[in-house]
């Protein structure tokens, strides 16, 4: 499968696709905002996955993959731009679509950020992390290449931003809102190191963590009571290696533990 076509670079990916070969248009009106309703942040990510006919899409792992083994994560790019999709075309082969044909397709706002904020990215197809996702509430327009060749010969000169939009475009942004899954592979953190400070900082060494989860700290009196630790870092984990998350000591926090980060 090719790479996302915007804007600038329609014409020349239609020019080399072959007349068989189907393309996905999609975007997003905007605007669209991560669960604690901030705008989304210019390059984040939005994919277009596929379910069996008849199906909804069942969403994301946090490692970037389709929580149910019948979806399919199609493309996923770093799409976002002033609070929305950018226009895009995507080319699907001819081959590819045949085994595609007759499933639902829909575009996901992805929520890829790591802990300092910025958006993970994607790698083969897929983001490289999911905190985060929620489904576009429009409809992925589907066409061929030689359809979308008339389309445009055809659309005036000032119309030639509209050709990329996506059909039935929806009332409202979409929110990066449903809490991805952790994958049944993953180990929960083991702390195998704690050091208090004497200016009351303590410093907990964790293992066992992997590169697409963040993680916190909770802490209380009681081990069967632990609550969110407002001082608390947030610390991406590390494949194969350690990471060391700080929080403050207090009179009231004597139990840690290690948790993702959500």
């Amino acid at each position: 499968m090719t790479a996302v076509l915007l804007a600038f670079a329609v014409f020349p990916m239609i020019a080399s696709a072959s007349v068989q070969d189907k393309v996905a248009r999609f975007s997003t009106p905007g605007p669209d905002c991560y669960a604690d309703g901030t705008l989304v942040a210019d390059g984040e990510c939005y994919a277009l996955v596929w379910s069996p006919e008849g199906a909804t899409f069942a969403g994301f792992n946090a490692d970037g993959t389709a929580i149910s083994a019948n979806d399919r994560v199609v493309f996923a790019a770093p799409l976002a731009l002033e609070g929305k999709c950018r226009d895009s075309l995507f080319q699907i082969s001819a081959d590819e679509y045949a085994e595609l044909e007759g499933g639902e397709w829909a575009v996901c706002l992805v929520d890829t950020r790591m802990a300092n904020g910025v958006p993970a990215g994607v790698a083969n197809n897929a983001p490289l992390r999911v905190n985060r996702w929620g489904a576009v509430r429009n409809e992925v327009k589907i066409s061929t290449a030689s359809t979308l060749v008339l389309d445009s010969i055809a659309a005036p000169k000032a119309g030639g931003r509209s050709l990329l939009a996506a059909a039935a475009p929806s009332e409202a942004g979409v929110c990066a809102g449903t809490l991805s899954a952790v994958p049944d592979s993953v180990k929960p953190p083991t702390i195998t190191g704690l050091d208090v400070l004497d200016s009351g900082e303590v410093w907990l060494e964790v293992a066992d963590t992997v590169p697409f989860l963040s993680y916190t700290i909770i802490s209380g009196s009681e081990p069967g009571n632990l609550q969110e630790d407002g001082c608390a870092e947030v610390v991406d984990g590390k494949s194969g290696g350690k990471i060391l998350i700080g929080t403050a000591q207090s009179s009231d926090c004597r139990f840690f533990r290690v948790k993702r980060a959500e």
